[in-house]
């Protein structure tokens, strides 16, 4: 799945594209429960929903390994743990964490 990105045409946070792909999970299951689609649009609907449930997922995954890293790195006699994995606000050459 591509990278989205905000109006500026940077490619979001995986913070808030986690948020953006849940509210669009949350509209999904709107239309889902209100019956009113026909069934080949509510599969694809469904359809549709999985896949951001797995982009999110994967968002997840990637956050909670990081977090473990840095668990990890903080509890190692002798080894700082790298604080800049904290930064949210992307590094000098814009990389972000999680990506």
């Amino acid at each position: 799945m591509a990278e989205r990105i905000d109006g500026s045409g940077t490619p979001l946070h995986p913070i808030d594209l986690f948020e953006q792909l849940v509210g669009e999970v949350e509209t999904i299951v709107q239309r889902l429960e209100s019956g009113e689609l026909p069934l080949a649009e509510a599969i694809r609907e469904y359809q549709r929903g999985i896949e951001l449930i797995r982009h999110c997922n994967a968002i997840l995954d990637e956050a909670e390994l990081q977090i473990s890293q840095l668990r990890l790195g903080s509890m190692a006699p002798g080894i700082e743990p790298a604080a800049e994995a904290l930064d949210f606000s992307g590094g000098e050459d814009g990389d972000l964490p999680f990506s």
